[in-house]
């Protein structure tokens, strides 16, 4: 089993399918910005038995970062665990995201 890297359009038609999100960011860049729905799991902290806490429904995940190389990298260490679950995720990050006039959310104060 392998991951698929997603462009942005497949990313949220795969997501508007359920797929859980998952940003492997740190969390003062979760705060600037993030998708809608997100769960924050840092890379540091990224493992299958985590992600299977997280999803017990077993659910397709999406996983990003900033600009696709720490979500690679997740994406990885996931298939290297033998996680079972479908695996993507968004190759040009949430920079792409956003370049593409995609929504996120801000937790921080103007």
């Amino acid at each position: 089993m392998d991951y698929t890297t997603l462009s942005i359009k497949d990313s949220v038609q795969i997501i508007n399918q359920g797929a859980l999100i998952i940003d492997v960011r740190e969390k003062h860049e979760y705060e600037q910005a993030h998708l809608e729905g997100a769960i924050l799991v840092p890379l540091s902290d990224i493992s299958a038995e985590k992600i299977n806490k997280l999803n017990p429904e077993n659910k397709d995940i999406i996983i990003h970062c900033r600009s696709g190389k720490r979500s690679k990298v997740a994406a990885s260490i996931l298939i290297g665990q033998n996680y079972q679950g479908k695996v993507y995720e968004i190759g040009d990050g949430i920079i792409g995201w956003i370049e593409s006039n995609q929504s996120v959310i801000s937790e921080q104060e103007n």
